[in-house]
């Protein structure tokens, strides 16, 4: 819609020219106000130099320009204002000339409230408003004329102003506003690239609306797929995809954006939003690769604290009663092959891991776990398993072996050459199986069942052994207060290390747990008094010893949850054993490069739980803890540096 004023001044040719203009859009009807007072309205039908003629109630009209003062077009008779419309806007087109603009807004404004589709008020409007500088107000009336009639006026200024406006002054909702109506009604038109671009990133990132972004984004890349801002939305729109559950479409948009843009200032941010969508898929690896991704391509702090604690949530799984365990406290694990046996308070698990998932077995535990009672499952401490026989280590009840060739259990205790009934730890080397027992270590020779025990008196620091290891030439035991002691197989005596080195250990440490590789003995330990805790090495050759105090935990979880694993294998001088150290803190690695950035528990399902043992496996560390049985992905983990 559009009006002409014509105060005898205007040039007739003027108006006929803008007059067949109309007719050419299609606007077929005009209102005509006369000098007289009267109010025609009629349907166009041509003009000439002299005169105007229109239809009005089926009779023809020739009206001479002299006595028009007003004229207004209208493409639909049904959209002509009322009478009383067009009288108030007339009164604001004289206060307007008068620079009455408080008036000429009443006056306006009462056109509207009798014709609200008056596209000419509200376009007077949103200009008074907006030379007044009140920008909400003008958008408001800019954006009626719009959805009014989009062609009555050419407005991607206006909006394209008003945006840039609201944006400077960080008034981002407003500024999408505006944006949105210059992309939306002129997305033909100069800017709307950068208004439609423009608004999809502030609705993603500064207005936090991951639906409505996405939505504009994707209208942005469709309809100008040239834009100096497609990288950007690119990373974007697979961000805000993995941000929505649309794991797929942000796999493949991410992946596209990655392959795509290899210098991009965003790809650590998309590296660590396509782990999320690849976590979501549950492609555990793939997400851990990304997250590990992200550290290279950026310095941020904080995106890299992020990228690891996502790193450490991605690489866990957790195992529980749920899960056909018998017990969500898990006090010993040992590996056979394919084959997972699980210590619990509740009994022995057997789990089946030849098929790449989780198969309970329960065939052997049934009847080992009823053994002593038919009601109450053995409480089993320690477990120890090599290719003939599964040992198991019961509190008070002894220790159970398993022949699997025979599928025969049989029961030691006491009363046939155990020094006690509750086992803290197994270990088995060829023909001989050592126990550690609160009343001595035992050894035990399997080609001809000869029992023998090891107390103080027999050199031992004390009686208290929680923990074993054993090499070909010694024997290493843990106390739960006097340190650690070692026995010389060809010597056959028993020392305490510590005057063997100069082992830099306190009086009175536990030693909590051991492991070996092909060179060293790797133990932990904690000390009550200071309640600290740490991790030390012994070189099997030298004797020489290192110990490191790892962590300090006073007030956050109990100091004596640490324990130690350590990779099997070839052993070099550049590529020494891999150490694991759990704790309730997280797991920390130890490689050649030195301790790698720890590994924390996934706190959305298992949060710094209490740690009993760990135990590596192939493509697997397995963790006790008391809250389940939990694994990391060790081919996650060391997928990337």
């Amino acid at each position: 819609m559009k009006h002409i004023s014509n105060f005898k001044h205007v040039l007739i040719w003027l108006l006929l020219v803008l007059l067949c203009a109309h007719v050419g859009y299609g606007q077929h009807y005009i209102s005509i106000y006369l000098e007289n007072g009267d109010h025609l309205k009629g349907r166009w039908l041509g003009g000439d130099a002299e005169s105007i003629q229109i239809e009005v109630y089926d009779q023809q009209l020739s009206i001479p320009f002299r006595e028009i003062i007003y004229i207004t077009a209208f493409d639909d008779v049904r959209a002509i204002p009322s009478e009383a419309a067009e009288k108030h806007f007339l009164n604001g087109q004289t206060f307007l000339q008068l620079d009455m603009y408080d008036r000429a807004k009443t006056s306006f404004m009462k056109a509207i409230d009798e014709y609200p589709k008056y596209t000419d008020a509200h376009y007077q409007l949103a200009l008074l408003f907006e030379a007044e500088g009140n920008n909400d107000e003008a958008l408001r009336y800019f954006g009626n004329v719009v959805k009014i009639d989009p062609n009555a006026y050419s407005m991607e200024d206006k909006f394209k102003t008003a945006g840039d406006a609201y944006l400077a002054a960080e008034e981002y909702r407003k500024a999408v506003s505006a944006y949105l109506l210059l992309f939306r009604i002129y997305p033909d038109r100069y800017g709307a690239d950068e208004a439609a671009y423009t608004a999809g990133f502030l609705l993603a990132v500064e207005l936090d609306e991951p639906q409505e972004g996405l939505k504009v984004l994707q209208e942005a890349v469709a309809h100008f797929p040239d834009s100096q801002h497609l990288e950007r939305a690119t990373y974007l729109i697979g961000s805000l995809h993995s941000k929505l559950g649309n794991a797929e479409m942000a796999v493949e948009t991410l992946s596209s954006f990655i392959q795509n843009y290899p210098q991009s200032r965003w790809l650590a941010i998309a590296y660590m939003a396509r782990g999320d969508a690849y976590t979501q898929l549950r492609r555990r690896t793939e997400a851990v690769a990304d997250y590990n991704s992200v550290g290279p391509y950026t310095s941020n702090l904080k995106l890299k604290n992020e990228a690891r604690r996502k790193r450490s949530e991605s690489a866990w799984t957790i195992y529980t009663v749920s899960d056909g365990i018998p017990s969500n406290q898990i006090q010993a694990i040992a590996i056979d092959g394919t084959t997972l046996w699980i210590g619990t308070p509740n009994g022995l698990a057997q789990i089946d891991l030849s098929s790449g998932t989780w198969q309970p077995n329960t065939d052997i535990t049934d009847h080992i776990n009823t053994l002593f009672d038919e009601e109450t499952p053995i409480d089993v401490r320690a477990l120890a398993v090599d290719s003939q026989e599964l040992w198991i280590g019961t509190l008070n009840h002894g220790l159970i072996r398993y022949n699997k060739t025979t599928t025969f259990p049989e029961i030691f205790d006491i009363r046939n050459g155990l020094p006690d009934n509750t086992i803290y730890d197994i270990k088995i080397d060829k023909e001989e199986v050592w126990i550690g027992t609160f009343a001595g270590v035992a050894r035990h020779l399997r080609s001809t069942g000869e029992w023998k025990s090891y107390r103080k008196a027999d050199g031992l620091p004390a009686d208290d052994i929680v923990a074993l290891a054993v090499t070909p030439d010694r024997v290493w035991i843990g106390t739960s207060q006097n340190g650690l002691a070692v026995y010389n197989r060809s010597m056959d005596i028993w020392q305490s290390f510590s005057a063997l080195d100069n082992l830099d250990l306190k009086t009175g440490s536990e030693i909590v747990s051991f492991d070996i590789s092909a060179d060293k003995v790797f133990f932990t330990w904690n000390y009550s008094v200071d309640k600290a805790n740490g991790y030390g090495e012994i070189h099997q050759g030298d004797l020489s010893s290192t110990v490191e105090a790892v962590l300090r935990f006073v007030d956050m979880v109990p100091y004596q949850s640490i324990y130690v694993a350590a990779t099997k294998g070839p052993i070099t001088a550049v590529k020494p054993a891999t150490v694991w150290i759990a704790t309730n803190g997280g797991v920390w690695i130890k490689t050649a490069e030195g301790w790698r950035d720890p590994i924390e528990f996934p706190s959305s399902r298992i949060s710094a739980p209490i740690v009993s043992c760990i135990t590596l496996g192939v493509g697997a560390a397995w963790i006790g803890t008391a809250d389940g049985l939990a694994r990391i992905d060790t081919n996650a983990i060391y997928g990337n540096n």
